[in-house]
């Protein structure tokens, strides 16, 4: 009987196949020797000084140990070419060096690696010819033994990720990816040999290790997601890991499993896109209690943001924030990088870019220039290996410095010179945020991109497969933007292009146009798509029809307050009062609450009914009685739902029933406090609430009653410490995370300042 057997089957995974070592640079190279000496020797090995043949090479020194000086050199040989074998001549520009170490007593031991193959009868000649010279332990390492330590050090690969991206590693990684996660990770997998390991991902690994979750904050192309992909690749590593690349809080808590101790969750742009998502903050408020149980029980957490996006739901999360997020010591700052880092970053990207070699040739001058821009970007980088954006550049240092300064222009001006077909691909995806999919789309949303182009449906999906790799990636069944700022570019595009704005707001997805969009007279959102008031009455229909859902509800109401204008919020209340009654989501603290925040815009504008306002009223002061909030305070649409006679009887009520309650509330606050919390963020409102009643003015008993809670507060604050160091102290997590921390090399010898250039054999 014939039996089949896949592809995948077939191939060999030896680990003497080949990587492509050859293609990664010189000075990747040398990175990737040093690499491989301090796994195999456990020992640091640092840069002694760079040879003067040209710059073939470098020189490397072996510590000896403790008790004597380092004696063992290591010379490093990188050639460009892919099936070179080494030829004993290949020795002889050496000898002279070599004959200089052995007098300097520093060539006991002469290892001399490449990544040119080895034949054993050239490694013994060359072997007998170095113990000529007097080197006692000659060593003639090739690629074979560089692929095969490679294949066999799980540490040695976390310690150059690029390797993944080298050749066919798969055998690897992939049986320890589950299925909705291994379609992202695959398509990151070839551009992990572009990855250049700098301090943020070092800082990144050791937050993990130490806390168990990271978030990384950077700008759009900042390389944020690159080292989310490389750590979450090498996680899987781990047997017992399973990693679980997801889109939302809300993924995160379906996705959960607590008898699954193992889990890694890569977590990208977790507050929003392009755009603070609301709905996301509200989300991960009630998550992140979900969150540290996850990683008391062994999961692992990788998050990424755009920086001002953070730093709007820093805001909007106050104490509900995860404590290591707000003390800062599981935040990671990406874009710190060296100028080394930055030119390995830009050769790497042109290096396996699809530049012909002529093009190469003509900007090689000009690459050091653009890598010195103070704000270089990897993800700008990336497009200068990529035709697709670089047509209309032309090779000069003024425009290729102006392209890496001035990215999101230059992106732009791409986008407009598409064909009308590539760009209605792109209005496609960008309408249907979340990605589209062509078996499970919005079929409104599609038609009216259809006729906005002119284009059918059918004919602008098979544009996809076109600008796959350059604008657009598949990511399972569903095809995303290749990089959030080509959705920012989109958002340009449209602004310049009136009618076409029209069209969306009558076509696009609901949660498009609430996660997204603001309106004209609102207050500006970065970033978000702004229609114009002449569009208003369009507006007011798409919210009207809002499906009556508890999620997309308070989205609605968050739109109504943050985002509409006088003129729409007032249409919208009036051609649909309807709305003001729906259900939501409750919001933690009462402020947050966006159904109560429209009450009291809607009170304002005199367009609330009193029963409603009655009810608004009801639950403002069970809030301060119960809850111990009085936020609302802060808000003077808020606090103007309650009358002058009401806000009165609260007053009175908080000092005869609630003041004298306190000793028993902050015991049971304190019994039921979670320790994975900072223990002082349990007593927040309740602080708030002693701080808003004294300052209405109170009796001397009732001032007596206020700092004996604040006394009592301060007690079991410390005794909450107290349990929470005790508890860390017997309940430290043994999850072994060792294998990804890398190591620094010393830095007590540095190469001269005038060596080769980073891109000189960026064109061979």
């Amino acid at each position: 009987m014939t039996e089949l057997v896949s592809a995948r089957e077939r191939r060999a995974h030896g680990p003497w196949s080949d990587l492509a070592i050859h293609t990664i640079g010189w000075r990747a190279f040398q990175d990737l020797c040093s690499q491989v000496c301090e796994v195999v020797l456990s020992r640091p090995v640092e840069i002694f000084r760079e040879a003067q043949d040209g710059g073939q090479d470098a020189v490397f020194l072996i510590p000896s140990g403790s008790e004597a000086p380092a004696i063992g050199t290591i010379q490093c040989k990188h050639t460009a070419e892919a099936r070179k074998a080494l030829k004993v001549g290949d020795l002889s520009g050496e000898i002279e060096h070599v004959e200089e170490l052995v007098k300097a007593g520093l060539a006991d031991t002469y290892v001399f690696m490449t990544n040119m193959s080895i034949d054993a009868p050239i490694a013994v000649k060359m072997r007998a010819r170095l113990r000529a010279l007097g080197v006692r332990k000659p060593h003639i390492l090739g690629s074979q033994y560089i692929v095969r330590v490679i294949r066999s050090s799980a540490r040695l690969r976390a310690l150059v990720p690029q390797v993944y991206g080298l050749g066919d590693l798969t055998s690897i990684v992939d049986e320890r990816l589950t299925e909705q996660s291994r379609a992202l990770l695959d398509s990151w997998i070839p551009k992990l040999r572009t990855y250049v390991p700098t301090k943020s991902h070092r800082d990144a690994v050791s937050a993990i290790s130490d806390h168990g979750v990271v978030l990384l904050l950077g700008n759009p192309s900042s390389g944020k997601s690159a080292i989310g992909a490389i750590i979450s690749t090498i996680a899987s590593e781990n047997p017992d890991s399973t990693v679980l690349a997801l889109t939302s809080p809300r993924d995160f808590e379906a996705g959960w499993n607590p008898n699954d101790p193992g889990r890694f969750f890569w977590i990208d742009d977790a507050f929003g896109s392009n755009v603070l998502r609301d709905d996301y903050v509200q989300d991960w408020a009630s998550a992140f209690s979900k969150l540290r149980a996850a990683v008391k029980h062994g999961n692992r957490f990788l998050l990424t943001s755009r920086k001002h996006i953070y730093e709007g739901a820093r805001r909007r999360l106050g104490q509900r924030n995860l404590a290591q997020f707000k003390d800062g010591s599981a935040v990671v700052d990406v874009g710190d990088l060296t100028f080394d880092e930055k030119a390995q970053i830009l050769y790497n990207h042109i290096n396996f870019g699809e530049q012909s070699q002529v093009w190469r040739s003509s900007v090689k001058p000009y690459l050091a220039a653009a890598a010195a821009v103070e704000n270089f970007l990897p993800g700008i980088a990336e497009r200068l290996g990529d035709p697709n954006f670089t047509k209309r550049l032309s090779p000069s240092e003024p425009s290729l410095v102006r392209f890496m300064r001035e990215p999101t222009e230059h992106l732009v001006d791409t986008v407009n010179s598409l064909d009308d077909q590539l760009q209605a691909a792109l209005i496609l995806v960008y309408v249907h945020q979340a990605g589209f999919d062509p078996n499970d789309h919005d079929l409104l949303a599609a038609q009216a991109v259809a006729k906005l182009t002119g284009h059918p449906i059918t004919k602008i999906q098979d544009s996809f497969e076109e600008l796959k790799g350059s604008f657009l990636k598949l990511s399972g069944q569903r095809w995303t933007f290749a990089h959030p700022t080509i959705l920012d570019a989109l958002t340009e595009v449209m602004r310049q292009k009136p009618h076409m704005m029209a069209a969306l707001i009558r076509g696009a997805p609901i949660d498009t146009i609430l996660g997204s969009f603001t309106c004209e007279e609102s207050p500006l959102i970065r970033d978000a798509l702004v229609i114009p008031a002449a569009l208003d009455d369009a507006l007011v229909e798409r919210l009207g029809r809002t499906p009556d859902e508890l999620h997309r509800n308070w989205m609605l109401f968050h739109f109504l307050y943050y985002r509409a204008s006088e003129v729409v919020f007032s249409k919208v209340v009036q051609q649909y009062p309807d709305l003001l009654e729906r259900s939501s989501w409750r919001s933690d603290p009462i402020i947050d609450d966006p159904k109560l925040a429209i009450y009291g815009r809607a009170n304002r504008l005199r367009l609330l009914p009193d029963y409603l306002r009655e009810e608004a009223a009801d639950s403002l002061v069970l809030a301060a009685h119960d809850g111990l909030d009085a936020s609302f305070f802060e808000e003077d649409d808020m606090l103007g739902l309650l009358s002058p006679l009401r806000l009165v009887s609260m007053g009175m009520g908080l000092r005869t029933t609630v003041l004298p309650s306190l000793e028993n509330r902050i015991d049971e606050i304190a019994a039921d406090s979670d320790l994975d919390d900072e223990p002082d963020s349990h007593f927040v409102k309740l602080l708030d609430l002693l701080d808003r009643v004294e300052a209405l003015g109170v009796d001397a008993d009732a001032a007596a009653l206020i700092e004996e809670a604040r006394d009592q507060v301060g007690r079991s604050v410390e005794e909450l410490e107290k349990r929470k160091c005790e508890r860390d102290e017997e309940d430290e997590s043994d999850t072994d995370w060792t294998h990804i921390v890398t190591q620094k090399k010393e830095e007590t010898a540095v190469p001269p300042a005038a060596t080769r250039s980073t891109f000189d054999d960026i064109d061979k």
